[in-house]
């Protein structure tokens, strides 16, 4: 029996992947979604850059986007899945820009579809739910609400929730009246809640969460992430998630996202009091 034991061992020694030994990269997704929905949603992502780059991936978030922000800028994370206005300034503390999403992130008011909201200035009076104030939807999107006319806090009421869908969710059951959110986030909650709630678009956009990788990774690492991260949209697992995402694919971040996002860092380092 002992010596059965033992080859069983390494038996299972012999399952474990060549880089068992390799230390781990650390993929930081912004807590835009629970943590439990983030890890199924990325899931081929990162079984997908383990088989490409030869060593295990783990996904890590923070409790919330003011921590997740300010581990990120303290290095915390080796690759990084954050809101873009977070990712030009973690470029400014040494990650290395990769990609955007392809869809462009374009700030929505989620209502109920029996509730007869069909313009902005409807929304004078009302509960309005954020999924965090620090997020670029609830950014961009109160300051399109404030330039044609209604003031956060004076015109109507803000309310955050713990993420896009739980805010969505609360605008179906009637908790909140509106729910400032993007297409993406809408497309991933569950159908019958869906089924709850109309659009309410407004009439700007801005790049999509960015892709980062930490400069310390050293260049040649960085040029593999970013390989493997170009290869996953043609992948059929790839194909699947973008599909089921919204995302659409990648596209390289460059200077023109950046300037259009750059209004925004102040506002963001007002609000951190960084």
């Amino acid at each position: 029996m002992p010596r059965l034991a033992s080859l069983f061992v390494v038996w299972l020694l012999c399952l474990v992947p060549a880089w068992g030994q390799q230390t781990a990269l650390r993929l930081g997704i912004m807590p835009f979604n629970s943590t439990l929905a983030l890890i199924k949603t990325h899931q081929p992502l990162r079984q997908h850059l383990e088989a490409s780059l030869g060593r295990p991936v783990e996904i890590y978030t923070s409790a919330d986007y003011a921590a997740f922000h300010r581990d990120s800028l303290a290095g915390a994370f080796d690759l990084l899945i954050t809101g873009p206005h977070f990712g030009v300034m973690c470029m400014e503390q040494g990650y290395v820009p990769l990609f955007h999403y392809k869809a462009s992130l374009r700030p929505i008011f989620v209502v109920r579809a029996d509730a007869g909201i069909r313009a902005a200035d409807q929304l004078k009076g009302k509960r309005v739910g954020l999924s965090n104030r620090l997020s670029v939807s609830s950014i961009v999107g109160l300051k399109w609400l404030a330039d044609n006319g209604l003031q956060a806090g004076r015109d109507f009421d803000v309310l955050e929730k713990s993420t896009h869908g739980a805010a969505i969710a609360a605008v179906a059951v009637g908790d909140l009246d509106a729910a400032l959110t993007t297409y993406t986030p809408l497309k991933q909650v569950p159908p019958d809640v869906r089924a709850k709630v109309a659009e309410l678009p407004t009439t700007v956009q801005v790049p999509h969460l960015m892709t980062l990788a930490q400069g310390r990774l050293g260049q040649a690492t960085v040029d593999q992430v970013r390989d493997a991260l170009a290869a996953f949209p043609a992948t059929p697992e790839g194909l699947a998630f973008f599909k089921d995402t919204g995302y659409q694919g990648y596209d390289a971040i460059g200077p023109g996202d950046l300037k259009i996002l750059q209004p925004y860092v102040p506002i963001v380092k007002q609000m951190m009091g960084l």
